[in-house]
């Protein structure tokens, strides 16, 4: 048993506890206003519920992701983005190799240093390309989204973990699900088929939530349901591919969700003033200088961040022409500056934190944590150091969160 003081109160740590983490991905608190949950409803009885979670900048899968994970922001990790560019390693594509971090420890790696088992499954991290699986019993065969199950296949793959007897189970199990995120997209908000994807998703967390409650140590099982970001109408995509060769602006933008990081062949001060000059004219995004971002942003101004960022407003997203769908990518060279956005997205994410509708949903119940309360935001760094807290260990080398006492219980 290990106490935290928090407030001047202990809270007890228990090595006897399991903690389950499951990520969903796109599910902002909107689709809880939309549409029935009763399982989510049932989780925020039993515990703690947070209005709102408010991710790292941009405010994507990847870096979300690591970002729940490590307890660190992206400029610590390291990973940017969904795409940028390494100078060494080259364009950082969607990987979960946990080889790309520059800092920091994820969960399962932290956890696994100080002797408990883990089970990582689909989760951020879990594999390196040069130290192989970095958890203790996650699926054998999964190194890429392309080896994942569906969202009921990882279900049984959870649940299998469950029902084992406490003493042969994971203390910490790690479950990404890939949740309403590409029917949002696709559809909007609104559609019926964003419908079904959070009602199936919402049964997952009533099955484990039952098969909890089915254990004989039930109450030990801490589970925290949340997600990566939440999802923004929008109707006009910025073809930064086409704006760039407009006013020969010598530099490769990788783009993803509404934010692009503009790499110059050659970054003189004269040229990037020049670049910024042209691209300030465009109402649909601002133009940063990574010295100058925002202190809520925390990219950091490592080379990955490249020369110059742009970060879109809504309705506008910026997405790297190779992701268009192929019949229109011809527009990158040719096409206007503004393109319509009904042949790619409803829906999309990556605005700053803040931005309505970015931010996600967070839950979390079992013995540690406070019954029935309600509270305004949690900060998604603030997750690693309080999962590992309530286990009773320390928080991965170095982390940018610390344990937040609003969620736990106290004595």
């Amino acid at each position: 048993m290990l106490s935290f003081f928090l407030l001047g109160f202990p809270v007890v740590a228990s090595a006897e506890r399991t903690f389950v983490v499951m990520v969903f991905d796109g599910f902002p608190p909107a689709y809880v206003d939309k549409y029935p949950t009763p399982g989510l409803d049932r989780l925020a009885a039993q515990g703690t519920t947070a209005a709102a979670m408010d991710q790292a900048f941009p405010t994507l899968s990847l870096s979300g992701g690591v970002t729940i994970s490590t307890g660190c922001w992206p400029g610590t990790h390291g990973v940017l983005s969904n795409l940028f560019l390494d100078p060494e390693r080259g364009l950082y594509d969607h990987g979960k190799d946990a080889d790309w971090l520059i800092d920091c420890e994820h969960l399962h790696e932290a956890a696994e240093r100080q002797g408990m088992r883990t089970a990582a499954l689909g989760w951020y991290g879990r594999y390196s390309s040069t130290r192989g699986a970095l958890d203790s019993e996650g699926p054998p065969g999964e190194k890429t989204y392309q080896d994942y199950p569906d969202d009921p296949g990882r279900l049984a793959q959870l649940v299998d973990l469950l029902e084992r007897p406490s003493q042969d189970r994971p203390g910490l199990i790690l479950a990404y699900f890939k949740g309403p995120d590409s029917t949002g997209h696709r559809y909007g908000l609104d559609a019926a088929e964003t419908r079904e994807a959070v009602i199936a998703a919402d049964a997952i967390v009533e099955e484990v939530l039952s098969s909890i409650e089915s254990q004989p140590d039930g109450d030990q099982i801490q589970l925290l349901v949340t997600t990566d970001h939440g999802m923004v109408p929008v109707d006009s995509l910025v073809n930064i591919e086409r704006i760039l060769r407009r006013h020969e602006i010598p530099a490769r933008a990788v783009s993803a969700g509404t934010s692009s990081f503009l790499y110059f062949d050659e970054p003189s001060e004269a040229i990037v003033d020049d670049a910024i000059e042209k691209l300030s004219a465009y109402d649909a995004f601002d133009v940063v200088r990574p010295r100058d971002q925002p202190p809520g942003w925390h990219l950091g101004t490592g080379a990955r961040v490249g020369d110059l960022i742009l970060s879109a407003h809504p309705p506008y997203f910026i997405e790297d022409a190779r992701a268009w769908p192929v019949w229109v990518r011809w527009l990158a060279w040719v096409g206007p500056d503004i393109l319509p956005a009904s042949a790619l997205l409803s829906a999309t994410h990556g605005y700053p934190p803040g931005t309505p509708g970015v931010e996600g949903i967070l839950y979390a119940r079992g013995d540690a944590f406070a019954s029935g309360r309600r509270v305004d935001r949690v900060r998604a760094i603030d997750i690693h150091p309080t999962v590992l807290a309530v286990l009773g260990l320390e928080s991965g080398h170095p982390v940018d969160g610390v344990v937040d006492e609003h969620l736990l219980r106290v004595p």
